[in-house]
């Protein structure tokens, strides 16, 4: 299998702002390439997992979400994993648990060092499809379902640390080479992942923990609407429409997980399309601002530079 980067992985310009993206999306009219809710399955429908191996040095994995139940370790130097409100340090060897749409992001947290994690992304039914199955019901629902158990680390001193290091190390290994028969072998691994989740999700200190679900729900609705609407005029009183709060409330919702105000994260991610437009289409600089929801060419010019540190033009030759 062909090892590959997260799909919603982004490049960093000198002064920390997304500047590319690495997946390679058809492009419509209405349609941002930057997909932060992935529909897609990962792997096949008939074998849903996938292996990815990130390199973060310079780069990152922008906040998203998916149906998937997301596992892995760091490779080498120290990630800083953003998850909902939540933030963890993991250095070399530290194992996460990412639960099925939860939004999460993840970036390097030493820049004069090189960060790389490896993960492993697939869908429960690859353990059971079976809603009325034993193992269902026992092992996934009560995981897959819960509201205080959205993700978790492990450091090396953890309990069941050795055990669960070597479930995803081997499965890992065994995904990426394909052996005979190991379609078999990863369902039977990722089984006794879930055995050993099913005791640390009864662990007193995870039930103790406190999640706000629904400061998590109003980001992931706003987002939506930015990524499916950003070529039209949006305001915060339409941010605040479309979550059902008040304008103070969407402020605070932003704040508090991806730590800019909305307005910030929309005007940077219309640059984010343009940037990607000028780099894989042959639409007119004009036709690329008005798709991406900018009014004038000098607004559009003077934001492309502040960003990118060259006009738009510039960017597109290089």
């Amino acid at each position: 299998m062909e090892v590959i980067k997260s799909s919603y992985f982004v490049t960093i310009s000198p002064q920390g702002v997304v500047m590319a993206l690495s997946s390679c999306i058809s492009l419509s009219n209405q349609t941002s390439p930057f997909n932060i809710n992935e529909t897609g399955t990962h792997g096949t429908l008939e074998f849903p997992v996938a292996i990815y191996r990130d390199d973060v040095t310079e780069n990152f994995v922008n906040w998203h979400w998916h149906t998937e139940i997301e596992i892995g370790y760091i490779e080498e130097g120290t990630v800083l994993l953003e998850s909902g409100n939540r933030k963890y340090t993991l250095t070399k060897g530290d194992l996460f648990f990412i639960n099925t749409n939860v939004l999460h992001a993840m970036r390097n947290q030493t820049p004069t060092h090189s960060s790389v994690f490896r993960s492993i992304a697939f869908d429960s039914s690859v353990i059971s499809s079976n809603t009325d199955s034993i193992y269902y019901k026992r092992y996934l629902h009560p995981i897959i379902h819960s509201t205080n158990f959205r993700d978790f680390i492990w450091k090396s001193d953890a309990d069941f640390f050795p055990k669960l290091e070597h479930i995803i190390r081997n499965t890992w290994e065994i995904i990426r080479h394909e052996p005979e028969d190991y379609e078999i072998s990863v369902r039977n691994l990722l089984s006794d992942y879930f055995a050993v989740l099913s005791h640390v999700h009864q662990a007193d200190s995870v039930s103790s923990s406190s999640v706000n679900l629904l400061l998590e729900d109003r980001v992931q609705i706003i987002l939506n609407y930015i990524h499916a609407n950003y070529s039209k005029n949006i305001t915060l009183d339409d941010l605040a429409m479309v979550a059902n709060v008040s304008k103070s409330e969407v402020l605070r919702c932003f704040k508090s997980i991806i730590n800019i105000s909305p307005i910030k994260y929309l005007k940077n991610f219309r640059l984010q399309n343009a940037a990607y437009m000028l780099k894989n289409s042959s639409y007119s600089i004009q036709t690329i601002y008005e798709l991406c929801g900018f009014d004038s060419n000098s607004y559009f010019s003077k934001s492309f530079k502040e960003i990118y540190l060259c006009s738009p033009r510039e960017y597109r030759d290089r």
